[in-house]
Formats: structure tokens, sequence, C-alpha cells
């Protein structure tokens, strides 16, 4: 089990993803792409430790990117919301593949009935916690085969190629807490 104060782990095989949810939830207006959301949890071997939902435009994966949202902390009987904090991560495609970074993440979309906390940036990236948020996603990368399309680099369709040339994507020199991915 573990808290905001108490670790994960850093190692990735150590996690147990189980998926769960995947379902459409609208299409892209530029083009009609369906998007989907899919959500699962990841256990260690004591308890469960993670839900998490990512989602993104189908097809677009180089356009937009995905977004995952991990609630972490402990889960079942006699735990409740503030147990619980959430975490966002930007999946998005660099020239060289599949990066990560952390962003501030919210109690929106329902989340505040599930974790009591939202954690910014700057409570992440350079602190202890950062090795096990990038071990979260290293582990769903590898575990959940429904996210094979975030992994690699498909072709822009048609309307969204003249916008995907002129997208600038983040400098891999910053310290805006990028991390390059798995390829699967």
């Amino acid at each position: 089990m573990i808290s905001p104060e108490e670790g994960v782990t850093t190692n990735p095989d150590a996690l147990r993803v189980s998926p769960e949810a995947d379902h459409v939830t609208g299409r892209c207006d530029c083009c009609g792409q369906i998007s989907r959301r899919v959500s699962g949890t990841i256990e260690t071997a004591d308890a469960a430790v993670v839900a998490y939902q990512v989602w993104w435009t189908v097809g677009h994966v180089a356009e937009h990117g995905a977004e995952f949202d991990l609630i972490i902390g402990r889960w079942g009987k006699g735990t409740s919301p503030s147990d619980r904090f959430v975490v966002r991560l930007h999946h998005f495609i660099a020239a060289t593949g599949p990066w990560v970074m952390v962003q501030d993440a919210s109690l929106a979309d329902g989340r505040d009935r599930l974790a009591a906390r939202a954690l910014r940036r700057d409570e992440i990236i350079g602190t202890p916690r950062a090795a096990e948020v990038f071990a979260l996603y290293n582990a769903i990368a590898l575990q959940d085969a429904r996210l094979a399309e975030l992994f690699r680099a498909p072709a822009p369709c048609g309307p969204c190629g003249a916008r995907t040339e002129r997208r600038k994507l983040p400098s891999r020199r910053s310290r805006s807490g990028a991390r390059r991915g798995r390829t699967i």
C-alpha cells in the first residue's frame, strides 16, 4: 500500500497491470476519427496501488498525443479519497519516438470522488516520486496491449496533415519533465 508519503516501486516489472474498461468517447472535429478511453488498475504483490485512465484520438497520436491520469494511493476496505492523489502525464511522439511529460493534474471529471488531491508538476519533477510515476507509466506501456497505437507514429490523416507540419514539439533540452518513453 502507498500514500503520498510512501513509495510505490521504481521497477515496472514488479507491477501487475490489469486492463479494464475500453470505450469510445467521441469523434475528432477535424476528421471524424473516434476518441478512445481505456482504464485499468496496477497492483504490487501486496495491494492495488493505482487506477489509471488513458485517452486519445485514434489515428491522431502523432498530432495530439494522449493523456494519462494515474490515481495513486491506498485502495480497498477502510480507505477513502483522502488516501489517494492524481498525477497527469502527457504522452507525445517526438522526432526520436514516444516521450512523456508530467503536467499539473486536476480533480475534474469525477476524479474528486476517487482522490482528494491533484499533484502539480513541481510536486513530482526532481523528487523521488518522479521515478515511481515513470515506473507506473512504463508498466502500463509494457503490459496494456490496447495502447500499442501510442508507441508508434502512424501517418496523419489528410485533414490533419497540414497542422502536423506546423506543430512545434517540446525541446529535449528543456527542464519540463519530459522523459523518453518505451517503444514497444
